[in-house]
């Protein structure tokens, strides 16, 4: 008994219903055969109510004819009257053979009916802009020949209504929404391929600076503990330390004209035989001293300390004081051996920098730094492109997934099949 009502309620279950498989490029292929009833219905009664569009074309064209050749219901009207009439009746079979000239129909395409019959109320509207006027004043002189052609019009605002709610059937409008989905989808897919081998591309760039970035890294390495940079290094360290000492001298003698340099250009203004020398040595007193081969210094400061001690250049005592006991440090013992030491650190200098040249270290450290730059740039170059890129194929994915979606849902709600697009 309970295997017979197991049977009966799973006859009872709905049978599932078939899952058809379709590839991105037969999706097109597919609707358009689950459509070809539909489509064709819509066919016939397109092609039924155009054939009815053309013979009203023909009746319009012909009644325009009688209207051109009608002679008036009263002969006896003023000329001019007669003139105005004629006017008006040329422009109004102007104005509706214009119309019937933009209303021929050769192409029996969906999307173009539709299209034409969106623009057939804009024509509609044009034409009796243009004629409003002139049928109104024909009326009374055509009453029967215009009350014709005004006939054919409305007929033909009847047809394209018709044909309007024909196109624009429902089910035939969700069926070509869904080739334009997969035409899109299609379009969509292909785009994601491009996205995805740029995006690889873009990966392995990144990758590749990364592992040469690497390689000059190590190269770096391997050449800072190297013969020839170790000697690079000894001679950059016994420059700095020369550089060192001597400065150390030099800023001795800065520090004493910087005291010195109020008295020494009150002086200026006093012996205008030294002036010259006197501002040289306040604006760069060491270069002054390397070229004052006579030493003429010596005899300026022993004028400048008389002066001072002379009380013949005023400042204050404890400046004057300081001043005096600047001048005493800068003797010519002091100044003839910074001038010795001086071109002895020069020539030092500048034998060590030879040195430092002929290692080639600072050439081969600058295109290091080359390499490593080009190659820093180039990964964050790629690495920007690498996430814009992703980022694109994030949203391409996201609206194929919506596509896809749209397209089997549509296709379940119409037809009532259950489809899976595969790319």
């Amino acid at each position: 008994m309970l295997e017979f009502l197991k049977k009966i309620f799973k006859n009872e279950e709905p049978e599932a219903k078939q899952v058809h498989e379709l590839s991105l490029h037969n999706v097109k292929e597919w609707l358009g055969e689950k459509a070809k009833p539909l489509s064709e219905e819509i066919r016939q009664n397109t092609e039924s109510i155009l054939m009815k569009v053309d013979e009203e074309a023909q009746k319009t064209r012909f009644n325009l004819e009688i209207l051109e050749n009608a002679k008036l219901q009263n002969p006896n009207i003023p000329f001019r009257a007669k003139q105005y009439m004629e006017g008006n009746r040329k422009a109004y079979i102007k104005s509706v053979s214009s119309f019937l000239g933009h209303m021929e129909i050769n192409n029996r395409d969906y999307f173009y009916l539709l299209e034409f019959c969106k623009k057939f109320d804009e024509l509609i509207d044009e034409l009796n802009k243009g004629t409003i006027r002139s049928y109104t004043i024909l009326q009374e002189f055509f009453a029967n020949e215009t009350g014709k052609i005004a006939l054919n019009l409305k007929n033909f605002d009847r047809l394209f209504r018709q044909l309007k709610s024909v196109l624009k059937d429902e089910k035939m409008v969700a069926v070509n929404e869904m080739v334009e989905r997969s035409e899109e989808l299609e379009s969509k897919t292909k785009q994601r391929v491009n996205i995805d081998v740029d995006m690889k591309n873009a990966e392995a760039s990144v990758k590749i600076a990364g592992s040469e970035k690497d390689s000059i890294m190590e190269s770096i390495a391997n050449f800072s503990q190297s013969e020839e940079h170790n000697n690079f290094i000894k001679l950059k360290e016994k420059r700095k330390n020369k550089e060192k000492s001597f400065y150390e001298c030099q800023d001795i003698i800065l520090q004493s004209f910087a005291v010195l340099d109020r008295p020494l250009r009150k002086y200026s203004h006093i012996a205008f035989e030294h002036e010259e020398m006197v501002l040289d040595y306040l604006k760069e007193p060491i270069e002054a001293l390397s070229n004052d081969k006579e030493m003429k210094i010596i005899q300026i400061l022993a004028n400048l300390e008389k002066m001072l001690q002379d009380n013949k250049i005023q400042i204050d005592d404890r400046k004057k004081e300081k001043a005096i006991e600047e001048i005493k440090k800068l003797s010519m013992e002091f100044l003839a051996d910074f001038v010795k030491n001086y071109h002895s650190f020069r020539s030092e200098i500048e034998e060590i920098d030879n040195k430092i040249r002929a290692t080639g270290v600072n050439g081969k450290l600058k295109e290091f730094n080359r390499k490593l730059e080009e190659t820093n740039l180039r990964i964050e170059k790629n690495s920007v492109e690498y996430g814009k890129l992703k980022d694109d194929l994030g949203k391409i994915d996201n609206l194929i997934t919506k596509l896809k979606n749209g397209i089997e849902n549509s296709t379940r709600n119409v037809f009532g099949d259950e489809i899976r697009i595969s790319a």
